[in-house]
């Protein structure tokens, strides 16, 4: 970012309206004479009359006073005030909302930008127009600028590293598969791809597979947060950061995020291990170790439908068991690993119709393309991944940030078969969740389905 030109000012002018602590200095208007001299624009021997004036800091630099004002607000305002030598006043009220006059007061006093504004015809400061960094609002996007740098190479080399670490394992975890350990690669893969650096993603996938490549196991997952950041509860949300990268379930159940790889079965489904036959009606969501020997499941129901959460399944099965012709109902607790797929891929090859219904989210669309994924082609035509976010009834959650990382992770699934979900999640802004919606979805689409066969 090149610094441009600062303005050229005048005397301090008393305007009624100027903030405390801040000068109101008239802005001259110059041109380069032949000389190459910069000179003030006159008019008729007289200096034209002042119609703006810039905001100034009446103290020097406050770097204390910048950082506190950098802090405060949403992810991205750091980047947004540093990542420009001009804001138009327009974008500085789409960033900031009714909070923009006063994150500017403070910018200006702290001395990191000076604010052009213009002046009334009775004297009182007027409207802002934009606002332009000073030489030392300059110096500190300098710095941060060679920070975001530093942080990019430290991250590229983490994960590099992390690379390596989980490749040509001697053995795998425990309920673990080769192609569980690919999807942990193709999500480090897809970090060091990311035009600008997901710090604390990136770190927490780092640390997964370190913690994979060392056989280390912890007892929970602030026990996991503790042992890389020396605190429980910085990473109290690695559970939804993985799923949403696509990592399998299974991985983070190895290194003690939660507990075994289990799928959760419902409804007319037979389960077949060890030579002893099981009905599974009436026994409400049976969980089984997705790696047991043998396990064989055959399916005794038209439909099938796959949820991600153990209460959307029991939800589900509690309205639909009493109907005439139950559906079944799989629960793959999150990104499914390899041994939950093959159950899927098994199950879903017995089914006249199968839904696919995830979280309506980031998570949810890499979930419903590697179960599509793993469907043979005469399944995918007899298959739908449901969007439940479309249902009248879902609770609308806090909206992604403008600037998270969710919104271009969400345009590259545009691209996958989960591209009507991906839409879904992009129209809206927002998650959301199986538990409030997960009935009237399913209903809706046994409805619709039923309808088709008529």
């Amino acid at each position: 970012m090149a610094a441009v030109h600062q303005p050229h000012h005048g005397p301090v002018m008393h305007l009624a309206g100027t903030p405390t602590g801040l000068l109101t200095r008239t802005v001259q208007r110059t041109r380069r004479d032949s000389s190459g001299t910069q000179r003030i624009v006159l008019q008729r021997g007289k200096f034209l009359r002042d119609r703006h004036v810039d905001l100034l800091a009446s103290t020097p630099f406050n770097p204390a006073a910048l950082e506190a004002s950098l802090s405060e607000g949403r992810r991205g305002d750091r980047s947004f005030i540093l990542g420009a030598s001009t804001r138009t006043w327009s974008a500085v009220k789409a960033r900031f909302a009714e909070s923009a006059w006063p994150r500017t007061i403070d910018l200006a006093r702290a001395g990191a930008i000076t604010v052009r504004c213009e002046v009334t015809d009775d004297l009182a400061l007027g409207a802002p127009i934009r606002w332009h960094l000073t030489t030392a609002g300059h110096g500190q996007a300098r710095l941060y600028r060679e920070g975001l740098a530093a942080n990019r190479q430290h991250s590229t080399t983490t994960l590099q590293r992390a690379r390596y670490k989980i490749k040509d394992l001697d053995e795998l975890p425990a309920g673990t598969d080769a192609d569980d350990l690919r999807r942990l690669d193709e999500a480090l893969v897809r970090e060091l791809d990311r035009p600008a650096p997901a710090p604390k993603r990136s770190a927490i996938l780092a640390a997964l597979a370190h913690d994979i490549g060392a056989g280390q196991r912890h007892t929970s997952p602030r026990a996991f947060s503790l042992a890389h950041t020396r605190s429980t509860k910085t990473w109290d949300d690695a559970i939804r950061i993985l799923r949403e990268s696509g990592v399998p379930t299974a991985l983070a159940w190895a290194v003690g995020l939660r507990g075994q790889s289990r799928l959760g079965l419902a409804g007319p489904i037979t389960a077949l291990a060890g030579g002893h036959h099981r009905p599974l009606d009436g026994l409400g969501v049976v969980l089984l170790p997705a790696a047991t020997a043998d396990l064989r499941l055959d399916l005794r129901s038209r439909n099938l439908i796959f949820v991600e959460n153990l209460q959307a399944a029991e939800a589900l099965n509690e309205v639909l068991t009493p109907s005439g012709q139950p559906p079944a109902i799989l629960y793959h607790a999150g990104m499914p690993s390899h041994d939950i797929l093959k159950h899927i891929t098994a199950l879903a090859d017995q089914a006249e119709r199968v839904a696919i219904a995830p979280d309506a989210d980031l998570g949810g669309t890499r979930i419903a393309t590697a179960i599509w994924n793993s469907l043979t082609k005469s399944t995918q035509k007899r298959s739908a991944i449901c969007d439940i976010g479309m249902t009248s009834t879902h609770t609308p959650q806090e909206p992604w940030p403008p600037d998270s990382p969710i919104w271009a992770d969400l345009r590259t699934m545009l691209s996958s078969p989960a591209v009507a979900l991906a839409k879904g999640c992009l129209t809206r802004g927002y998650p959301v969740e199986q538990e409030g919606c997960i009935v009237e979805a399913m209903i809706a689409y046994l409805a619709t389905e039923s309808a088709a066969q008529d």
